[in-house]
């Protein structure tokens, strides 16, 4: 952990503060520093769930250092940049790819890459004055890469419109369109966030990684073949102990004991 990121586990949660002020860019060493933090909390039992949140009211997260692009761009350093984007993209698959869910807790302003990060994490809630925006082409540097996590989020139409006008939207709007979950008054969020942490956690650890690895493979897929690999993962849940109990205590109609395989 570096002092970008600044990691705080609380009971079944951890938190992964975004702590780069003044522009919390995903600079090489934040990924670096969120891809191990990312590896090491997936073989940790005891953690449930994990959220994204910012040490800065104003910006969430801006994108990719435009400071490190720059220097890649005046070096004329090809391998470099393939690196840079390879890397962000492979961060952003491994939070969809890790078994716990992942939370976007978001205050101030998610950008480019920063609102990429958004549309990868599983589930988003943002405080009223968070504000997101693909403003790539007002720069000449269209948002290639965070199109593709956003568009998976949101549809084409809203997608094109922020591709193509670079402006910010309100998180109204955020939430209208998918890219959030919810909007939640700034000074109730943390509990907001906290409530929908709790009712991840009264739930079967087991169940729910089988449950989003299928989410996230099947998505990709026609509909032939996502019906046919959920239809079998329903048969290999019911293979888990958990189920039984699952469903053994809703017929006895009491609260069931998650044994977490």
């Amino acid at each position: 952990m570096t002092e970008k990121l600044i990691r705080t586990d609380k009971e079944y949660i951890s938190y992964l503060k975004l702590n780069d002020n003044p522009a919390n860019s995903l600079s090489t060493e934040m990924m670096t520093a969120i891809q191990t933090e990312l590896t090491d909390i997936d073989t940790n039992p005891s953690i449930r769930v994990i959220v994204f949140e910012s040490a800065s009211e104003k910006i969430f997260c801006s994108g990719h250092s435009l400071t490190e692009v720059k220097g890649m761009m005046s070096d004329k350093d090809v391998e470099a940049q393939q690196k840079l984007f390879a890397q962000c993209s492979k961060m952003m698959k491994q939070i969809q790819q890790i078994s716990k869910p992942v939370i976007a807790k978001v205050r101030g302003v998610g950008t480019a890459a920063g609102a990429q990060l958004v549309a990868s994490c599983d589930l988003a809630y943002g405080s009223e004055n968070s504000r997101y925006a693909l403003p790539g082409a007002n720069i000449g540097l269209f948002c290639h890469t965070p199109q593709v996590a956003v568009s998976r989020s949101v549809g084409r139409k809203a997608t094109m419109e922020m591709l193509l006008s670079g402006q910010l939207i309100n998180s109204s709007k955020a939430e209208k369109i998918g890219l959030i979950n919810k909007v939640v008054n700034d000074a109730e969020l943390d509990s907001e966030v906290e409530k929908v942490c709790a009712e991840i956690n009264d739930k079967s650890a087991e169940v729910i990684a089988q449950g989003k690895r299928s989410f996230y493979r099947q998505i990709e897929m026609g509909l032939t073949d996502a019906y046919a690999v959920t239809s079998d993962n329903m048969v290999k849940n019911l293979e888990l102990n958990d189920a039984n109990e699952g469903i053994s205590s809703f017929l006895e109609k009491r609260k069931p004991e998650w044994t977490n395989d």
